[in-house]
């Protein structure tokens, strides 16, 4: 990956938008970026970090502190970065999240984190994750080892350098990714601790089992579970005595459940014999019921007897019945003609009702309507004059709206005038500040004019010797010769100061000029609202205008309200009027054929009264010959007869088949009693007291047994619960010893703690590898920087065999042979070691990473602290990467590299704020 353009606007110190052509550094060798402390040398690294990824190239930036606190609100914050991967040309473009002005209303809103990657074949992919995670498969590696491979950073690693093995095991983690290590060895180690406790705790529960487990009746196996119980005794032997003791129990309980089989057995037999006692005496309760029963059926058959004979008579009473019914029935249809009658009468009836009706109604509305005809004729009568007044007050109204609108424009007028009064005040203060301000300018600018002239005189005078002719008067003695001044301005702060003092007074003559602009348009304004006053309000015109222009509005507004009203008054009388004008012919008519209705319906009301009348006599004479009123009463009255005499019928039927009834229930118990007595006569005598008294007995042996039961079922119960258990936390504990021997070993193997052996845990020897191939790479560059006198070597051999090693970092000197540490070095040997072993961990990541494609880096400072031959030496190691297509960036102040070193980014602070940038070749 190489950089070829990159753009930042209002980034860290870049207060406006910076733009790099970093593809006129090349395409191999090294530059320098080089500046001011804290100008933004590392900003440029930061920049491409947080358009690749969206981060800083350091643990302590973070992305939302990217803005620049120099950038004016309205300045966009962004990073634009243009580069190649493998021949293919990238654009990414990057925001973070930041406060700006917002676009409507007053305030600040929230701009969003974005970021946008084009591609080389024109496609984009948007939003930040889908950006971040584009350029990681475009490049293969994420944020962090981009910055450890293109990042060199010497305060780092230095650190790194003179790390004990602790401190280089905890960095080698983050860099490495080897903490997956780290929570293996801790997995076995607190796996190892668990089953050691679940080792007690199994051993813990076989202690209470042991405990749980009952006494037998034995004295002798008692006083062995003692000794077992007080672990006394092997555990197999007490397994064995558990078992024995179960066994003994289970034969008794064998024998305890014969006797309380041949004890169930005489307990039932002997309940059987009161059972029968109990039944007898049931028998001689039944046989006395059913004889008192029988005596009560005997006197019910003979109530029964007598309701039949009078059932009989009753039915012959009453034999008639059947006749009546017969000469109802044949009476039925002089009932269907008596009801034809009433239906013609009642028709007539109605047709008569009906035709009245209408006749009065006729009349009702003949008077009404002749009521509001005369009504109308009077209306119409007072509504002669109507519309006359409409066109007066019409003309008046429309008089009224242009006066209106002459004094809305005024009023317009009046507010145009009183906004530029306000104008021109604000103006005329504006001149008043700004002419006070190029005068002040002025005099600080004559004063420091002064002294910039007096100090030329002085620094001429510094250089008059006496007997020396002045260069300006030519005198050869100078007894009193101008002195310097420390508050004499520069020339170039007298021409800022000039320039100042300039567009001071430049603002102060546009500041004049505009002032006279609106005194001249307020002045034209009164003028044309005066004429305007005149015209509406008279010659003479008020002091308050707005108050008398708003009166006058509101005098005419309400003229016309009072029009609107009189105009609305005479159209609804005019409508009216034609309105009475259009119905009165029309009721005239109605009238007319009201009247001509009520004639036409007289002869028809006397024709149906005098019909009405005929069929009235006709309905009273056939209603006299029958006895009942109509059909329907005719045929209840043969309904009920026929009721009557059915229910007589069924009386006799009844009362027969009760007495019938009761004699089988005589006879069927006559047949009951017989047996019953049959049953007493031939039972076997029993004495319950003496039965109940051998149950008493057989009950007490059986509670007596079950108790024994009880307690042997719990014992055997117990017990071999407790042998279940004891027996699996056996096995659990010889299966949880096995695995504490395995995982013991592994656990401390790969945490170091061996005994007799180097204590190198297992992420420490994963490290040690990746150390030994660091060192290999690191080597190659030190060599050349120390001319061939130093080599990094880990330290193979521990101090003693407590404390953890294998990180541990010597040095050898080949100049006189000797292995030393580290710590040791010199100030500028320490920055090569530091150097090339940063250098032999970047080519490390990068070869592991696999595959990847950087042709850009960068190293941080520290090159003060060199001489100058080692500076050479170092520069010529940089110089051996930056072949073959690669790119290497130094970053650093030191002046010696701004000689070595030909293309440089030169960073310089603004004193007005914010930085620049540029590229020099």
């Amino acid at each position: 990956m190489r950089p070829i353009r990159l753009t930042m606007s209002a980034f860290g110190p870049y207060a406006g938008e910076v733009q790099l052509e970093l593809e006129q550094l090349g395409t191999h060798g090294l530059y320098l970026i080089t500046g001011d402390t804290g100008a933004g040398k590392t900003t440029i690294f930061d920049a491409i970090t947080f358009a690749l990824y969206g981060e800083a190239s350091g643990e302590n930036r973070e992305s939302s502190m990217m803005r620049s606190k120099y950038a004016l609100p309205e300045t966009p914050t962004f990073v634009e970065l243009e580069f190649l991967y493998s021949g293919k040309r990238y654009r990414i473009r990057r925001n973070p999240e930041y406060l700006r002005p917002a676009k409507r209303g007053g305030g600040t809103t929230m701009e969003k984190a974005d970021a946008v990657l084009e591609y080389p074949d024109g496609h984009a992919v948007t939003k930040t994750r889908e950006v971040t995670a584009a350029v990681r498969e475009i490049m293969g590696i994420d944020r962090s080892q981009f910055t450890q491979i293109a990042m060199i950073a010497q305060g780092d690693f230095l650190k790194l350098l003179l790390a004990s093995t602790e401190e280089r095991k905890s960095i080698f983690r983050q860099i490495f990714q080897t903490g997956r290590y780290q929570k293996l060895q801790e997995r076995l180690r607190s796996t190892h601790s668990a089953l050691q406790s679940r080792y007690q705790e199994c051993k813990r529960a076989m202690g209470q089992y042991l405990q749980q487990v009952q006494p037998p009746e034995d004295p002798a196996q008692a006083a062995t579970l003692v000794l077992a119980q007080q672990d006394s005794l092997p555990l197999s032997e007490a397994i064995e005595l558990i078992t024995c003791m179960l066994q003994t129990d289970q034969a008794a309980q064998s024998a305890l459940k014969q006797q309380a089989d041949a004890l169930q057995k005489s307990h039932a037999k002997a309940i059987g014999q009161l059972t029968w006692a109990k039944e007898l005496e049931q028998i001689q309760v039944s046989l006395r019921a059913e004889i008192y029963e029988r005596r009560q059926l005997l006197e019910k058959q003979a109530q029964q007897q007598a309701k039949l004979q009078a059932a009989q008579q009753a039915l012959e009473k009453n034999a008639a019945i059947p006749g009546q019914i017969t000469q109802i029935t044949q009476q039925l249809p002089q009932y269907d003609a008596l009801e034809q009658k009433n239906r013609q009468f009642r028709k007539k009836q109605h047709q008569f009702q009906a035709l009245e009706s209408t006749v009065q109604q006729l009349k009702a509305q003949q008077a009404q309507m002749q009521q509001k005809l005369t009504l109308a004729r009077e209306e119409l009568k007072s509504l002669a004059e109507a519309g006359t007044q409409y066109e007066k007050y019409n003309a008046r109204y429309q008089s009224t709206a242009e006066q209106l609108e002459r004094l809305e424009n005024l009023r317009r007028e009046i507010q145009s005038r009183q906004t530029a009064a306000a104008e021109l005040e604000r103006a005329q203060e504006d001149y008043v500040r700004k002419s006070g301000k190029a005068q002040a300018f002025r005099e600080e600018f004559t004063a420091q004019n002064r002294a910039f002239l007096d100090e030329q005189a002085g620094i001429l005078a510094a250089s008059l010797q006496d007997g020396v002719p002045c260069p300006v008067c030519g005198a050869t003695s100078h007894p009193h010769p101008a002195t310097t001044s420390a508050q004499a301005p520069s020339e170039a702060e007298l021409q800022r100061l000039r320039e100042k003092s300039d567009q001071a007074q430049q603002q102060a003559a546009e500041a004049s000029a505009e002032a006279g602009r609106l005194r001249g348009t307020e002045e034209a304004l009164a003028q044309q609202i005066a004429q305007m006053a005149a015209a509406l309000l008279g010659e003479l015109v008020p002091d308050d205008l707005p108050t008398a222009v708003s009166q006058k509005q509101t005098a005419i507004q309400a003229e016309r309200t009072r029009l609107e009203q009189e105009m609305q008054l005479e159209q609804r009388r005019m409508k009216r009027k034609a309105v009475l004008s259009r119905q009165i012919p029309e009721q005239e008519a109605q009238l007319e054929q009201l009247q001509q209705k009520c004639a036409a319906s007289e002869p028809q009301v006397i024709r149906l009264q005098t019909e009405l009348e005929n069929e009235k006599t006709t309905v009273v004479q056939l209603r006299s010959s029958l006895p009942y009123a109509n059909r329907t009463e005719a045929e209840q009255a043969a309904a009920s007869l026929k009721k009557i005499y059915e229910q007589l019928q069924v009386a006799q039927d009844s009362a027969g088949k009760q007495y019938q009834k009761i004699a089988d229930q005589i006879h069927t118990l006559d047949g009951q009693i017989q047996a019953l007595q049959k049953q007493l006569d031939e039972a076997e005598p029993i004495v319950p007291e003496e039965v109940q008294k051998m149950v008493q007995e057989l009950e007490e042996k059986q509670r007596t047994l079950e108790e024994n039961q009880k307690h042997l079922h719990f014992r055997l119960h117990t017990n071999r619960h407790a042998l279940e258990q004891i027996q699996a936390q056996a096995a659990q504990c010889t299966e949880l010893e096995q695995q504490i021997m395995q995982i013991g070993a592994l656990a401390d193997t790969a945490n170091g703690t061996l005994g007799g052996k180097e204590k190198i845990m297992l992420e420490t020897f994963v490290q040690m590898t990746q150390f030994d191939r660091i060192l290999m790479r690191a080597n190659t560059r030190l060599m050349i920087m120390s001319g061939n006198q130093y080599e990094l070597k880990r330290r193979t051999s521990a101090g003693n065999m407590r404390s953890q090693s294998g990180l541990d970092l010597d040095v050898i000197d080949h100049y006189n042979g000797s292995e030393r540490s580290v710590k040791t070095l010199s100030g500028g040997e320490a920055f090569q070691a530091s150097l090339s072993l940063a250098l032999g961990l970047s080519d490390e990541i990068q070869s592991n990473a696999g595959g990847i494609q950087l042709d850009t880096m960068f190293v941080d400072e520290g090159f003060g602290a060199l001489d100058e031959d080692a500076l050479e030496q170092a520069i010529r190691a940089l110089t051996g990467l930056a072949t073959q297509n690669r790119l290497v960036g130094i970053i650093s102040h030191v002046s010696e590299l701004k000689e070595k070193v030909d293309r440089q980014i030169v960073v310089t602070k603004d004193r007005t704020g914010g930085s620049r940038v540029e590229v020099i070749r």
